[in-house]
């Protein structure tokens, strides 16, 4: 067997080439010359413009073996198949090539959530980069925390895509006993020999909260005067120095114990915190906060911030407190001055904590979530959704109020929740579903049935865990069914349940069910009247909070449920959520995303995967069984009946299940057929002409056969019927939502010479439905109001 090539990572070398050496560089510094060496990755060094010059110092001293790719020339994903960036938004070539796998590293948020930390510079650079991930990103995090607040800024993304790598000290960071380096690092950086010091590391700006620290020691000197203590500030001077400064003018007397070092050289780091007394390191906000970890590396005592991500770093092997614990601080200097018993205690927990931490680690997670994501990647439809250069400004734009995420026809973020519309119609039916654990044996019926709950095991769900249930409902299909069954049993979320409803079948369906029988919650084998009136029967079953209809030549991806659990907000009321479907075909995979729902569908059809949809208890109890008078369309006319009862309807572009073309749904005229009765089910007052003329205006299906009453002119047509019906603001209300999604109407049986090129071209239904609705007023009103909707919402 041909094992295939190692997927070709690029490396974007944009960091390293600036050389600026933060801790974002000594991420880098340390994470990619370990990817050039993975077996599992055959990595490149990728150039931005004007960089492979910068870079090549660093190349050269890191001896970098590795081809090289730049931006310029040429299809990126000719010469790479992944980009892990670093830092900053790739260049658009390299964005927009839907065949690259993209992968980014987010170090945090702080630019976005504290923006008077930084400039308005950086904090755009920050957000550029959080708006450019989109769901097939592959995101890094160096924190929990960091991965918390992205999510919370990008909530459309999955938590899966989100890969927290922690950092690492180093090797080069261990307890310095060479009295000769100590005192020559003393030397270098102006400590006075033979005094105590306590060291703060970091870029000397607002965020560190380095005034503090000043005012920490300053008040320790006060009530410890006969202290030797001496202060070291250690780093490169960085911006809004104001309050730094301010400590630094009031410490007065003890102004001449505080050393301000600048920037330390790498090669010096060890022994300067080995020599230190303790580290104190009072930061408010960090994506990880390296320095700390380095010194405990270095068996230093800490003194730690306890936000952010820093518990995480230190743990409970430093003492922890308040950034403006300042009497707290100053006390805790006094016992590790005092207590040398202390001071060996937190020095042996820190440097067993810090031997938790690995950069090899660190570079393994890297490259196995790479390969695996990889691996998924190759396998994705080519027809998904173009990548947007900036997602995130389209979540920031459709956020509501309360933080959810707004949905429209225009477009979606994964997540995002529809509105609810003005009908809102009492429960259909109040005597289903009739929930219960096992189907009730008929009279002279030849039931046969199994599984789990058979011998009393039966599964829940709680508020923090709920339970998706999958009913599958089968007849002589011994094809495809093991494939849906195993798919459920796959399932990375933990707690699932699957209904199987064998509809009496004769060639071995049955026995094939049997071998599940110790993993099948439930299933039963009788006659039924077809595959709604199996599902009707089938939905009562399920206990879980989630319930979706798998069909048996369908099976899920593995994270189907967790995605579903992810992406429902509330289990307890009525709400479907809307994913996308895979769609095979011979060799050609396709994908479905769900399409936006609203009044307008009955006219064009609702153009989603039934078996993508999950639904809550509460939507069944609303929206009451499938019609089984319907052969293909009852699925779409239940999620109609769900938009009717005001059930709430969440989108996603997670593909969760995989379709199988065929069967009785994919007969297209038949389809149409059922489905313009849906409308004629819906609104009576239409005519069978009026219907066919807003199945030709709308339908998306409407070329697969010729209507006799299609309209001559549909911009008439559209106006006429407005006119008629100008007293149904039900009927108004769908036909306003249809005609904006659409928007334009041209006449193709109209010729161009009677209506004139330019007046073709520029049909549109703004322009006509000011006309023709003016004399109605509640039906102008209405169509104003969803105009008006639509222009905010986008």
């Amino acid at each position: 067997m041909v094992s295939k090539p190692a997927a070709r990572l690029a490396l974007d070398m944009y960091v390293l080439a600036q050389g600026i050496r933060t801790g974002v560089y000594r991420v880098c510094d340390e994470l990619f010359p370990r990817l050039t060496r993975s077996s599992r990755l055959d990595a490149r060094l990728f150039y931005r413009e004007g960089d492979e010059a910068r870079a090549a110092p660093y190349i050269a001293e890191r001896q970098l073996a590795a081809p090289l790719c730049q931006a310029a020339g040429g299809a990126p994903s000719s010469c790479a198949d992944i980009l892990l960036s670093p830092f900053g938004v790739a260049p658009p070539s390299w964005l927009l090539d839907y065949q690259l796998l993209h992968a980014h590293i987010i170090y945090d948020l702080i630019a976005i959530n504290r923006p008077d930390f930084f400039s308005a510079e950086a904090a755009t650079e920050v957000q550029n980069i959080v708006d450019s991930l989109d769901e097939d990103t592959v995101v890094f995090a160096i924190s929990e925390f960091t991965k918390k607040d992205l999510l919370a800024a990008r909530p459309d993304l999955n938590p899966r895509q989100v890969t927290v790598i922690p950092l690492a000290a180093g090797p080069a960071f261990h307890p310095c006993e060479d009295t000769a380096a100590l005192s020559a690092v003393r030397a270098k950086y102006g400590i006075p020999a033979d005094v105590p010091y306590v060291l703060s590391l970091a870029t000397l700006e607002i965020r560190k909260n380095l005034d503090q620290v000043v005012s920490a020691f300053v008040l320790y000197m006060e009530q410890n005067e006969e202290s030797q203590m001496h202060l070291v500030l250690s780093g490169m001077s960085g911006w809004k120095l104001e309050q730094l400064q301010l400590a630094l003018a009031s410490a007065r007397r003890w102004r001449h114990r505080i050393v301000l070092t600048g920037f330390v050289d790498d090669c010096d780091l060890s022994a300067l915190y080995s020599g230190a007394l303790c580290f104190v390191y009072l930061s408010r906000y960090e994506g990880f906060g390296l320095p700390p970890l380095e010194a405990m590396a270095c068996g230093t005592p800490v003194i730690s911030a306890n936000n952010s991500s820093l518990p995480e770093v230190v743990g409970q092997a430093g003492l922890m407190l308040d950034a403006d614990d300042v009497q707290g601080v100053a006390d805790a200097l006094r016992q590790i001055a005092s207590a040398d018993q202390l001071r060996l205690e937190l020095a042996r927990a820190g440097l067993e904590r810090a031997k938790l931490f690995s950069w090899d680690t660190c570079a393994e997670i890297v490259a196995g979530t790479l390969c695996a994501a990889y691996a998924r990647h190759s396998e994705r439809p080519r027809n998904r959704r173009h990548r947007p250069l900036a997602p995130g400004v389209l979540t920031r734009n459709t956020m509501r109020a309360d933080g959810s995420l707004e949905a429209n026809f225009l477009d979606y973020q994964n997540g995002a929740r529809g509105p609810l519309f003005a009908n809102s119609f009492p429960p259909q039916r109040a005597d289903w579903p009739c929930w219960k654990d096992r189907l009730p044996q008929q009279p002279g019926a030849n039931s046969i049935e199994g599984g789990l709950r058979t011998r009393g095991i039966f599964k829940t769900g709680t508020a923090e865990r709920p339970l998706v249930t999958y009913v599958t409902v089968v007849r002589n299909n011994t094809t495809t069914l093991a494939r849906t069954i195993e798919s459920v049993q796959r399932q990375t979320y933990p707690n699932v349940e699957h209904i199987v409803l064998d509809g009496a079948s004769t060639d071995g369906t049955l026995d094939l069910i049997r071998q599940y029988a110790d993993r099948i919650d439930y299933f039963v084998s009788e006659p039924d009247k077809g595959l709604y009136d199996a599902v009707n029967k089938a939905v009562p079953l399920a206990r879980g909070q989630l319930i979706c209809i798998l069909n048996s030549d369908d099976w899920l991806e593995p994270d189907a449920a967790e995605i579903a659990v992810h992406r429902v907000a509330d289990f307890d009321g009525a709400s479907l959520l809307l994913t996308a479907a895979q769609v095979r075909s011979g060799d050609v995979d396709t994908a479905w995303y769900p399409a936006f729902v609203h009044p307008g569908c009955y006219f064009k059809c609702a153009n989603d995967c039934h078996n993508g949809i999950y639904a809550t208890r509460a939507a069944y109890e609303r929206s009451g069984p499938y019609d089984t008078s319907y052969k293909i369309a009852a699925d779409f006319k239940w999620i109609m009946t769900c938009l009717d009862v005001n059930a709430a309807f969440t989108y996603t572009r997670e593909i969760t299940v995989n379709y199988s073309l065929g069967g009785v749904s994919s007969n297209a005229l038949q389809h149409g057929v059922e489905c313009m009765r849906v409308v004629r089910d819906r609104f009576p007052t239409l005519t069978q002409a009026e219907i066919s003329g807003l199945y030709d205006c709308f339908f998306v299906f409407s070329n697969s056969h010729d209507l006799p009453d299609r309209p001559v002119n549909r911009t008439a047509f559209l106006r006429d019927l407005f006119a008629r019906h100008s007293s149904n603001p039900d009927l108004l209300q769908a036909l306003s939502w249809v005609c904006l999604e659409k928007l334009e109407y041209p006449s193709p049986h109209v010729s161009q010479q009677i209506i004139g090129l330019q007046s073709y071209a520029a049909l549109n239904l703004k322009d006509w439905v000011k006309s023709a609705l003016r004399t109605h007023p509640l039906a102008y009103r209405i169509a104003a109001r969803v105009y008006a909707s639509v222009r905010q919402e986008h």
